[in-house]
């Protein structure tokens, strides 16, 4: 089978957990197109058999190229096989971390002209490192208030990779 995993990542951990499931993709006998959103792919019908987005959130929004992405390519993605995947720092925390509770995933696709048949929920990465001076007072405050961690030493990887590798499974056995 052919995918197209597009994915959206600020700080590179999106993209770490994409090139995680392309490899248990490919693995499995598919064949793996995996692109950046900022990249504007364009998709034409039939294409590939399954479309997967990742995305990242930050400061409780999506990159802002994603949703009028979506509305170009409304109707191939509903009309194929298709997954999506959120990464957030928040997460972590067990009431935010399935479709129903994750409040961002949950609005954006209220709104959204695509539902796609599967959405995983990930807890991303904390590495006050990557992050520019606003970035990194920013997110110490946003752990300060969820009472996450706030040393800005701290490197923290939060996913559960096995939740990952379980979508990954899902989206293999998918159909539409």
């Amino acid at each position: 089978m052919n995918f197209l995993l597009i994915y959206s990542s600020r700080f590179g951990y999106t993209h770490k957990i994409a090139q995680t499931l392309e490899a248990q993709w490919t693995a499995a006998g598919n064949t793996v197109n995996i692109v950046n959103l900022a990249d504007t792919p364009v998709i034409q019908p039939g294409e590939y058999d399954k479309i997967i987005i990742g995305a990242s959130i930050r400061y409780g929004h999506y990159a802002a190229a994603l949703a009028p992405w979506i509305e170009r390519h409304q109707h191939i993605l509903n009309s194929t096989s298709s997954a999506f995947f959120s990464v957030s720092i928040l997460a972590n925390k067990p009431h935010r971390s399935t479709p129903q509770t994750h409040t961002y995933t949950r609005k954006f696709f209220a709104k959204s002209p695509w539902q796609p048949q599967i959405i995983g929920i990930f807890a991303g990465e904390l590495h006050y490192a990557k992050y520019n001076l606003l970035d990194r007072h920013m997110m110490r405050l946003v752990m300060k208030l969820n009472k996450g961690e706030t040393n800005l030493n701290a490197h923290i990887e939060y996913t559960n990779w096995q939740k990952v590798r379980e979508f990954g499974e899902q989206v293999l056995q998918a159909k539409k």
